[in-house]
């Protein structure tokens, strides 16, 4: 696959607590299972932590997994690698892509966005080692919000409309007797459609992976940005559209495919709706 922009659709996490992954930290041991357990706003923070102090952190699979993606979501890491047990030791990924570009593996010296996206060769594995050293800011202590584990399951090759995006906090209203009005929020949750509208025949492989989503019992993760970051690209990223907002959603609506003209030799029509999901 590429890193062009368009949108990414991939598996759910395959490091989450919740599927009984563990996690140790060389510090911060109490909030490490945090980096791990799907919540955009809950993080590891190392202890005591400055720039020439190496911390380690030590994901273990419940059983061994295959991916070929990664994401740390949200990070303030200048310094840092990743690795993979092969069964013997600890060693890189190959044939790594990230959000700059190729690069000889999975270890940055001066790396400097909040979040890192890397592709590489599909390897089965029973855990993870990430090592960091330095932050952005000097002696700062060093945090993730997510590590997230998955495959690929494909990325589009045309661009949809997108359209009826809503980042929603489930208001509730209550008058109260003075005639002012008690507002209840609650955690922000995530919606997006995405229409196909006079989709070209030779972008079938799209229109397969929607059907293929639509079938799919497990929830998956929606990537909007692609990759992509800032200008040229974006005079404005709005949440959403960022770099650290990958969701893991489900298709909620049914799929209601059509010719145009009703000509079967015309381009095909649908749109799918995906929400933010919990399995």
């Amino acid at each position: 696959m590429s890193i062009d922009g368009r949108i990414k659709f991939l598996s759910r996490s395959k490091c989450l607590v919740q599927d009984e992954t563990t996690i140790t930290a060389s510090t911060g041991t109490d909030a490490a299972e945090r980096c791990l357990d799907r919540n955009p706003i809950t993080y590891w923070r190392s202890v005591g932590s400055l720039d020439v102090t190496t911390e380690t952190l030590e994901i273990i699979f419940n059983g061994s997994q295959t991916f070929d993606r990664l994401f740390l979501l949200d990070h303030n890491w200048k310094e840092y690698n990743v690795q993979y047990w092969n069964g013997a030791a600890y060693t890189h990924f190959a044939n790594v892509t990230g959000i700059g570009g190729s690069q000889a593996n999975v270890s940055e010296t001066v790396y400097a966005r909040d979040t890192s996206y890397y592709e590489f060769d599909e390897v089965t594995s029973t855990k993870i080692r990430i090592q960091v050293t330095k932050t952005h800011v000097v002696d700062a202590q060093k945090y993730v919000s997510q590590v997230v584990v998955c495959s690929e399951l494909g990325t589009l090759g045309g661009h949809p409309e997108i359209k009826d995006t809503q980042l929603s906090r489930n208001l509730r209203t209550e008058k109260m007797l003075s005639g002012r009005m008690l507002t209840m929020k609650s955690d922000e949750f995530f919606t997006v459609s995405l229409d196909f509208k006079d989709y070209p025949a030779s972008l079938g492989d799209d229109v397969d992976l929607m059907f293929s989503l639509h079938d799919s019992e497990e929830t998956f993760q929606i990537w909007i940005c692609g990759g992509r970051e800032g200008t040229p690209y974006f005079k404005k990223q709005m949440r959403g559209y960022r770099l650290r907002d990958l969701v893991t959603v489900q298709m909620i609506d049914d799929l209601k495919p059509i010719y145009s003209k009703n000509v079967f030799n015309n381009q095909v029509n649908f749109s799918a709706k995906f929400q933010e999901s919990v399995d």
